[in-house]
């Protein structure tokens, strides 16, 4: 926790933590606060809706807060390569491009996770255990289709065990347009550092503020 108090400090976000946090143990004491403050209507308590929704602010904090964190650890742990299309290019061709310009120097890898871009937004975040070619089998989708580039990170050491984990932090970075479910994880493989975090919060928040 150390590190991620080391960055909510230098932020804003270091404010709106305390006053969820502030907000949760006010609630939690509402029948003692009852004694000294008169309210026009009944006093709010803790009901676990709010609680949830209170803890979901705290763990999108959380996630701001190791954005530089988990951009160490994916240069860290992966090599990056990128393609970028200029005109000529059919749209049809894009997933195809990409597979072929990186084919020489990275075609006996199968664990990657890619990243589409049209301009500075992020459409698409994903993994393949069959490397470039389940890029190139995608060829039909918008999100290949409509790229501007596409950057392909390759995990060095333990790379079936670090997968999940990397699409899951540069999900968390570049927030994709087209994300309608959270990365997978698999059992006995490394967990994204972010979710980790946001985890022991979940547990935290349940044990201090039983609803």
């Amino acid at each position: 926790m150390a590190v991620l108090a080391k960055y909510i400090s230098n932020s804003g976000l270091r404010k709106r933590f305390r006053y969820l946090v502030d907000g949760l143990w006010r609630r939690k004491a509402s029948a003692l606060f009852a004694y000294v403050e008169r309210s026009p209507g009944p006093q709010a308590k803790l009901s676990r809706r709010w609680r949830d929704k209170r803890a979901e602010e705290l763990r999108e904090i959380i996630v701001k807060a190791y954005g530089p964190s988990l951009r160490q650890w994916v240069k860290k742990t992966t090599e990056r390569a990128e393609v970028r299309f200029h005109g000529g290019i059919p749209k049809n061709d894009k997933a195809l491009v990409v597979r072929d310009r990186l084919a020489a120097k990275w075609g006996n890898h199968q664990q990657l996770v890619y990243v589409s871009f049209q301009g500075r937004k992020c459409l698409k975040v994903g993994r393949s255990d069959r490397g470039l070619d389940r890029i190139a089998g995608q060829w039909s989708h918008y999100f290949f289709r409509d790229a501007s580039r596409v950057t392909v990170y390759f995990p060095g050491k333990d790379k079936k065990k670090i997968l999940p984990a990397l699409e899951c932090a540069l999900d968390h970075l570049h927030k994709p347009f087209h994300s309608y479910q959270k990365p997978s994880e698999r059992k006995y493989r490394q967990k994204c550092p972010a979710c980790q975090q946001k985890k022991l919060l979940d547990r935290l928040v349940r044990e201090l503020f039983p609803a």
